[in-house]
């Protein structure tokens, strides 16, 4: 059984599964270079079926993820494209004359001429432009949609299946470990296919949906508050949920009550307790005397609570207590922390990237979960859990020689073949800092080594150092270790033994880790979002650590993702190297080549 997952709208990505197993995802951003991609992933289909060596003609399935996708967001590559003034231009033009003034202005006229946009030029938006998310016109590109990925792949339309967004959300969330234990699946975010919140059960491999909201706006209450505060929707969440840690009480308590009042827990879901016109306008005049650090410090302290009280509701009527949890909102690691701190739920269990990047998976998953029922096969037997999120691109040799000749790198930089693990680990123990490229490049929003800049984790000052000269990232946002699995325990508080391998959770640190790992843990309160590394996981990474170790003591490194700020993280030798280029890296190692800068 082959079937192709794809997901067409923000951070757009293809996943496939063979007989039960997912054996590829990549985003396709990885290979535009526009962070958040929309649209078709043509170029992921085609690395895709390259890898595995797939034809058309071979594919059972095509699996789209959401029925109902916003053509409008879609042409303009909204999450994508837009600047924070784009976002600002888009209140003031669009919104606010709809909600304050009575007004209908035309969403494209506004948006339809920008320079640097990249507009998707793959689907068919004649006729579709005129109203914004009107269904109507939602199902006539459903239909145009499912046209073109006909056309492009060369495969019967038939074979093509839609699913509903939440669900693949769910499938995923349930599916991608191994406990599967009976529990309730929630979703959360801004806008899935019927709801911004949806509660199913799931029993003996069962799902069944028990409640619905459109009006559970935590996410778009987090969203808009990201753009007050002049990051980007969408983008930056983790931004804002990275400085909350630095406001004081005072602040914070400034700020709460406007939080507070907009929504209540109502038995299974979330709603609005006083509804504002506009969120974004609605927060904006009554922050108007309020500090950046209170507002953020507020913002995730109502997340917190309200999922909170929200899920401990769900878990008391439903009488269950394993809780699967999706969406955009499900990557809020600190909220996921403080969930998990709590007795009343035996675990909260959320996947890596379990937002909308996922969801080719998810509909994998999905699929998969439908044909095991119709064929009343196992499906625990028949729907493999994901083990490795090492399952996208992988440089060849060939193709690192060839740029190696082409760009004549080796009148620019030291190079050698073949470096070995104890050298490297030296040069990092001695302050350097390393960028990897090195086998298949992982799925989803963190990097787990094979895409990774790497340095000693024991130096505060190297925070400001890869900061200042290679991610030019904010000031107060927090770097991620990778440990060693048989030192995990010395640093990091883990009392419910949740799943560390993806870098999904975050945990509070150990003295230890606050002695050891400085540079690797949050600076305000010491919690960490850290990658448990096995010899099994990725054997080669594992062997670099276990050398640094045995020069430092320390069995781990800082691991931060291998791009530029703003830009998608490295996909082969040609984006590792613009990395390499445009920054203050001192080495880079690409497959089994090493590059060393020249003093």
């Amino acid at each position: 059984m082959v079937i192709l997952g794809i997901h067409d709208g923000a951070d757009s990505s293809v996943a496939l599964m063979i007989n039960g197993k997912i054996v590829y995802a990549s985003q396709e951003e990885r290979f535009t270079r526009l962070k958040l991609e929309f649209g078709l992933p043509i170029n992921a289909i085609k690395d895709c079926m390259n890898t595995y060596k797939i034809v058309s003609s071979e594919i059972d399935e095509v699996a789209l993820a959401t029925k109902y996708v916003n053509p409008l967001s879609q042409i303009t590559k909204r999450e994508a494209n837009f600047t924070t003034n784009d976002w600002i231009e888009e209140q003031e033009k669009f919104w606010k004359p709809r909600f304050y003034q009575n007004k209908n202005p035309n969403y494209w006229n506004i948006f339809k001429n920008k320079k640097k946009f990249s507009y998707d030029k793959i689907y068919n938006y004649k006729n579709v432009l005129n109203s914004y998310q009107n269904k109507k016109n939602m199902e006539i590109f459903l239909q145009r949609r499912i046209n073109t990925i006909s056309n492009v792949l060369k495969i019967d339309k038939k074979k093509i299946k839609v699913y509903l967004h939440e669900d693949c959300h769910i499938n995923y969330a349930y599916y991608f470990y191994k406990e599967r234990k009976n529990g309730i699946c929630i979703t959360n975010e801004g806008m899935g296919d019927f709801s911004r919140g949806s509660v199913s059960t799931v029993k003996n491999n069962k799902f069944k949906l028990i409640s619905f909201s459109k009006d559970n706006h935590l996410g778009n209450i987090y969203k808009w508050t990201t753009l007050l505060l002049g990051m980007k929707p969408a983008q930056h969440e983790y931004k804002v949920m990275g400085l909350a840690p630095y406001a004081s009480d005072f602040e914070i308590d400034k700020c709460y009550k406007t939080y507070e009042d907009l929504l209540r827990v109502n038995k299974l879901n979330v709603n609005y307790k006083k509804k504002p016109k506009d969120i974004f306008y609605h927060l904006q005049k009554n922050f108007m005397k309020s500090r950046f650090d209170g507002i953020a410090g507020a913002l995730q302290k109502f997340l917190e609570n309200k999922l909170f009280d929200w899920f401990l509701s769900c878990s008391k009527i439903l009488k269950l207590k394993y809780i699967y949890f999706s969406g955009g909102v499900a990557q809020n690691i600190k909220a996921a922390m403080y969930l998990n701190s709590k007795k009343k739920f035996t675990k909260v269990i959320i996947p890596p990237s379990a937002g909308d990047s996922s969801i080719s998976i998810g509909a994998c998953f999905k699929s998969m979960n439908d044909y095991c029922e119709k064929k009343f096969i196992s499906k625990n037997k028949s729907i493999k859990p994901i083990q490795s999120l090492y399952l996208g691109y992988k440089n060849s040799s060939n193709d690192v020689k060839k740029f190696i000749i082409k760009k004549k790198l080796s009148d620019k930089y030291i190079i050698k073949k073949n470096v070995t693990s104890n050298k490297i680990a030296l040069k990092i123990y001695n302050g350097k800092i390393v960028g990897r490229c090195v086998g298949r490049m992982e799925f989803g929003l963190r990097a787990l080594g094979n895409r990774s800049i790497l340095c000693d984790p024991r130096y505060f000052s190297n925070i400001r150092k890869i900061n200042t000269k290679i991610k030019n990232r904010d000031f107060w946002m927090p770097f991620t270790p990778t440990i060693l699995s048989e030192d995990f325990n010395k640093y990091i508080k883990n009392t419910k033994n949740l799943n560390a391998s993806f870098m999904s959770m975050a945990f509070e640190t150990k003295k230890l880790a606050q002695k050891d790992l400085q540079a690797a843990i949050h600076p305000a309160d010491y919690t960490a979002r850290p990658q448990k590394l096995s010899k099994n996981d990725n054997e080669s990474y594992y062997n670099l650590i276990e050398e640094f170790k045995k020069l430092s003591g320390v069995g781990a490194l800082l691991n931060t993702s291998l791009n530029l700020h703003g830009l998608p993280v490295a996909r082969n030798i040609e984006d590792a190297m613009y990395v390499f280029e445009n920054s203050e890296l001192d080495i880079l190692i690409v497959e089994n080549y090493y590059f060393e800068k020249n003093l």
